[in-house]
């Protein structure tokens, strides 16, 4: 799927640029329609393996967040 400018993702996050791309996925700067600020979504691949490392990057930044 396309990363255009104005695409909304998840019905809450509208894209306003591609930031880039690379092993696991694309990356994308967009508008939190719901609280109106600025993040970035990281975009995994369709694939499993991507899928896995993924959510063992997230769990490791929550637990280094909680920490």
């Amino acid at each position: 799927a396309a990363l255009d400018a104005g695409t909304l993702l998840a019905s809450r996050y509208e894209v306003q640029a591609f930031l880039g791309e690379g092993t696991f996925g694309k990356v994308a700067k967009c508008a939190d329609t719901v609280t109106n600020t600025k993040v970035a979504i990281k975009i995994i691949k369709d694939d499993p393996f991507f899928t896995e490392q993924a959510l063992e990057e997230v769990e490791h930044k929550l637990f280094i967040y909680q920490n």
